[in-house]
């Protein structure tokens, strides 16, 4: 029989005893990782509103079953003590999804959101238990963080796919933002991550000219996408290291007669706005964050060079821990020849590597 769902968010106002205390009686002890907005909207237990992908919550307990609730357009993806299981499918309605058949003992589940809803958001309700089981308070949150400002060559696009071309459906069937390279690399180090990444958004123009008036700027701010009054405001989020791999869409597709620049306008708003992005993230991050950026997808991109000379001239003009990386040779067989699982694995080593070489924070 399914108990009834419950849930405990843990703030830095709780001490840790009180906590324990808590998730030892009937609440989950949740940790968010991401951006999601968190309100006590149905009885005790509260529920999440969630438009970005890869945001994930954790919880620990003791059973042999638990139950995660969820009502999405999108799936999920479930790992349990570090196995991962079959995906939460995507539901209109609220359902809850049972992982039963657990071995005796104690257990940590997470769970990670697959794809972006950037226009409508997805509700998260939490964890049940079963009958035999309790919930247990969790380890701390990781003290390493890794944030990702990203487009869809970061968000798991495609991922799942083992053909390059694909519908709009095939591709949402096949986006598994778990597996991008962000989420192995944030893994690998043992960080929590933030996966700010939007399909087809640009710094300045987004692909063919879409969501006119719009570019990652608009969103970069927000819990919730689709809503411009969810200001994110987060006073535990300090990222020690931070990837930005975004600029492909801005010159990968002609600009059409209804847009509102010329090539040359488009060249000076690009580099403005690129440089102003690093900025001010340099000034949000602080000065020995490690900051990488990597090169748009495409090797025939004007993007690529433009976005090496704004680094080149940041770090001439003082920025040290401000460096650009180039990825392996990708095999980009996913939808519409973006990565596969493999570039995705091989991507999350290399920029692991990468960290590790260049003073990340804990590896030198």
């Amino acid at each position: 029989m399914a108990l009834g769902l419950s849930v405990l968010v843990v703030s830095t106002g709780m001490g840790a005893e009180a906590a324990r205390a808590a998730a030892a009686r009937d609440a989950a002890e949740v940790q968010l990782i991401g951006r999601a907005e968190h309100s006590a909207a149905e009885r005790s237990a509260g529920v999440w509103q969630v438009t970005w992908p890869g945001v994930g919550w954790r919880a620990a307990f003791s059973g042999s079953r638990v139950g995660v609730t969820t009502q999405d357009s999108v799936a999920y993806a479930v790992t349990i003590d570090g196995l991962r299981m079959n995906p939460i499918p995507p539901s209109q309605t609220r359902n809850t999804t049972w992982y039963r058949g657990l071995a005796a003992g104690n257990h940590t589940i997470e769970v990670i959101r697959m794809r972006a809803t950037p226009r409508a958001p997805g509700l998260f309700f939490g964890f049940s238990k079963g009958a035999d089981g309790r919930w247990l308070a969790l380890p701390p949150k990781p003290g390493r963080q890794i944030e990702f400002i990203a487009d869809s060559a970061s968000t798991g696009y495609g991922d799942l796919s083992t053909t390059v071309d694909c519908t709009d459906d095939e591709v949402a069937s096949r986006s598994d933002a778990s597996q991008s390279y962000a989420i192995v690399a944030a893994h690998m180090l043992h960080a929590d991550w933030q996966l700010n990444a939007m399909d087809g958004i640009g710094v300045v123009r987004n692909w063919h000219g879409i969501w006119k008036g719009t570019n990652y700027a608009t969103y970069a701010g927000l819990t919730l996408q689709s809503d411009p009054a969810s200001r994110y405001r987060d006073l535990d989020w300090h990222p020690q290291e931070a990837v930005v791999r975004i600029g492909n869409n801005d010159f990968g597709s002609p600009l059409g007669a209804d847009e509102p620049w010329t090539p040359a306008q488009l060249d000076t708003e690009f580099t403005a706005g690129y440089r102003n992005l690093l900025m001010e993230l340099r000034t949000r991050l602080g000065p020995n964050a490690l900051i990488i950026v990597i090169q748009p997808a495409f090797e025939d991109n004007p993007a690529i060079q433009k976005v090496a000379d704004i680094v080149d001239a940041l770090r001439s003009a003082g920025d040290r821990h401000l460096y650009e990386m180039q990825f392996p040779k990708l095999q980009l067989t996913g939808c519409n020849s973006h990565p596969n699982l493999s570039d995705h694995r091989l991507m999350g080593a290399a920029l692991v590597k990468f960290i590790a070489e260049h003073g990340g924070a804990g590896l030198h």
